[in-house]
């Protein structure tokens, strides 16, 4: 998995993991990797899983120690932000085509596999817990948390592609981030 993630980081291609470079890149026979896989798909939607918990481990790390909702709805998006811009060829992998996020071929996974049928799992789970957390207190005025949650995970998403893929003069990165969670997120401004 480690020399597949590899490989993911430089190119960002699930085609690019193959049995034979997998097996060149870390000194093996091709024939050893069917001991653990049955291909260069499941590698990948390894990979995927494995990269879909990192996502959510640094999402909660980000929010972790901050007590106000608001603040940990911002902290959370941008770490969400942070981890797409710092990994970009990690971040495509997470929404390219492919059987774990499509549904096509439903396979056992661990826990913290993300459920593309599920708005209450995996990282999007973090996003909609926290805008409901702030609509409790009172710091956001959204009234459909679902719908919210998935503008501002559009959002985001776009956010991140646009700075990782084009020569822009863009805004100030930390001021663009906190307006763009603020205003969807219907955040009322601080005392």
């Amino acid at each position: 998995m480690s020399a597949a993630r590899e490989i993911l980081v430089e190119d960002g291609y699930a085609s690019s993991v193959s049995l034979r470079g997998l097996a060149r890149r870390i000194g093996i026979a091709p024939q050893s990797i069917y001991l653990h896989f049955s291909g260069p798909d499941e590698i990948v939607q390894a990979v995927t899983i494995e990269t879909f918990a990192q996502l959510g481990r640094f999402i909660a790390d980000a929010k972790e120690g901050i007590e106000a909702p608001r603040d940990r709805l911002i902290a959370g998006c941008r770490a969400y932000m942070a981890f797409g811009l710092d990994n970009p060829n990690l971040y495509g992998l997470l929404f390219q085509r492919n059987r774990l996020l499509r549904g096509t071929e439903p396979r056992p996974t661990p826990a913290d596999a993300p459920d593309s049928r599920n708005p209450d799992a995996g990282p999007f789970a973090y996003l909609m817990e926290s805008l409901r957390l702030c609509v409790a207190d009172g710091s956001s005025e959204v009234t459909d948390v679902f719908s919210t949650a998935t503008q501002l995970w559009a959002a985001m998403h776009g956010f991140v592609l646009l700075r990782n893929g084009y020569q822009f003069p863009w805004p100030d990165l930390a001021q663009a981030e906190v307006e763009l969670i603020s205003s969807i997120a219907r955040l009322r401004k601080h005392d």
